[in-house]
């Protein structure tokens, strides 16, 4: 009994534009500021986290508590621990698309990317020392650095597909 066509091996024929298996991609000397950008981030992170485990004593927050809530004090107290919190959390839900657009887009814009990387980087520390210390009002600075970094790094992730497409990589 033969098996179903569907599991019978496939024998395609390349597609005219297709790139071969021997194909490489070339890493760019300079894609080295990348890899420190990326760096950059994880000195961000740790930083943030320092902000967020001085709060947790300071404000009587334990683990597993991710935010401070009603057991934790009055309602000032809580939103103060929450801020600070709340600046690292803001971090984390934007690093690993931020990681992955500076990693990839680098390979063909290896300088611009790390500049990017850069700024988001500065960005979240600014905005995490601005919502531990003025609440959400204070994180605008630090967010407007930020986004000078990441927003182009998604438009840039177009054009780096366009360029690659075209074969002008």
């Amino acid at each position: 009994v033969a098996a179903p066509e569907c599991l019978q091996p496939q024998h395609h024929k390349p597609l005219p534009h297709s790139r071969s298996m021997t194909d490489s991609i070339k890493i760019p000397r300079d894609y080295a500021y990348v890899v420190l950008s990326v760096g950059s981030t994880w000195v961000a992170n740790y930083f943030l986290i320092g902000l967020v485990a001085k709060a947790r004593k300071e404000y009587g927050v334990k683990y597993p508590n991710l935010y401070a809530d009603e057991r934790h004090g009055d309602s000032e107290l809580r939103d103060k621990f929450n801020s600070v919190q709340r600046g690292h959390q803001n971090f984390l839900e934007t690093w690993p698309s931020s990681c992955v657009l500076m990693s990839l887009n680098g390979l063909v814009f290896p300088r611009a990317c790390a500049v990017m990387g850069g700024l988001i980087s500065v960005g979240r520390v600014i905005y995490g020392i601005g919502y531990k210390m003025y609440g959400p009002k204070g994180r605008m600075p630090g967010a407007i650095i930020a986004h000078l970094g990441d927003f182009p790094l998604v438009f840039l992730t177009f054009y780096t597909g366009y360029k690659l497409l075209k074969g002008k990589q």
